[in-house]
């Protein structure tokens, strides 16, 4: 390893063969200059924050002024994301939310309330992540003795949704959220109904509407190819949950300017119809299997 970039006497930029990266360690820059042979025994934490084997100005810039004791933070609440999503994270997590973590609590030490709009949305729709920024509330208070509240894990949550998808952005990921909220309210109120958060259909159709909200905000239509035969079929079969469908797609027309095709109409009829057929039998208290009808389509 070959020192690049000195940022902190705890902190530097290598080069490890063909890439860079930020390497972090008690002290590992002390004494030392640009061009010096790094002792891999030192590192006691190694990120490689992007794809194209450089180390962003930004982050550079971040971890610059970040005390260490936040760094280290949030790469335990990153590796306890890891673990309990099963799932690779960006290493650029850990200082994005460092930074987060830092700047939240410098707010809160000077009285400023924390608000999260959003708060109960990414409660609902995205459990697991929030449940991670739940635990991470307990491991702040631990470590600097700042009791935040339940918004605070919003944010924290939405960061690590985030860096699940490696092209995404918090914003895109607050608006996606805006959006499935949007539907939801609008399928609720069609119906006069109340979700069975805790049915499978109901899963499906908040994944269903997470990757349909990225798609409307990027203004990426739906690629695959359907028979418009089949979705004939489906509109008339499910007249209701069509109906509904277009008033969503009446929505995101205006609010969006964004024209849903056939196939995309298609699929979001039959999720409304399963989420919605679901959600009556909870109320009515049946247990029955869905119609074979629906289960073959």
């Amino acid at each position: 390893m070959r020192i690049e970039r000195i940022l902190t006497n705890n902190a530097l930029v290598v080069m490890d063969g063909k890439k860079e990266k930020i390497v972090c360690g008690k002290g590992i820059g002390f004494k030392k200059r640009v061009g010096d042979e790094l002792d891999p025994a030192l590192v006691e934490k190694t990120y490689t924050p992007a794809a194209d084997g450089k180390v962003s100005a930004q982050l550079e810039k971040l971890l610059a002024e970040l005390p260490m004791e936040y760094i280290e933070l949030s790469d335990r609440i990153v590796q306890m994301a890891r673990l309990a999503l099963e799932q690779k994270l960006s290493d650029s997590l850990v200082i994005s939310l460092a930074d987060h973590l830092y700047y939240t609590l410098q707010r809160a030490k000077e009285g400023m309330a924390i608000t999260n709009g959003l708060t109960w949305e990414i409660k609902q729709f995205y459990e697991k992540e929030f449940e991670i920024g739940t635990l991470a509330l307990d491991m702040m208070e631990e470590a600097f003795g700042e009791k935040l509240p339940e918004a605070e894990a919003a944010f924290i949550a939405m960061h690590i949704v985030n860096a699940e998808a490696e092209d995404s952005t918090i914003d895109e990921t607050f608006h996606i959220t805006r959006i499935i909220q949007d539907v939801l309210n609008i399928v609720g109120r069609s119906f006069v109904m109340e979700f069975d958060t805790s049915s499978s259909y109901y899963y499906r159709f908040i994944t269903h509407l997470k990757f349909f909200a990225r798609r409307v905000l990027r203004g990426d239509q739906y690629a695959e190819a359907s028979s418009e035969e089949l979705a004939d079929i489906v509109f008339v079969k499910y007249a209701e949950p069509y109906r509904c469908a277009k008033k969503v797609s009446e929505f995101l027309k205006k609010q969006y300017r964004y024209d849903l095709n056939v196939e995309e109409l298609m699929y979001l009829t039959i999720h409304i119809r399963l989420v919605v057929s679901k959600a009556n039998r909870a109320a009515d208290g049946s247990a029955a299997p869905l119609p074979p009808e629906e289960d073959d389509i």
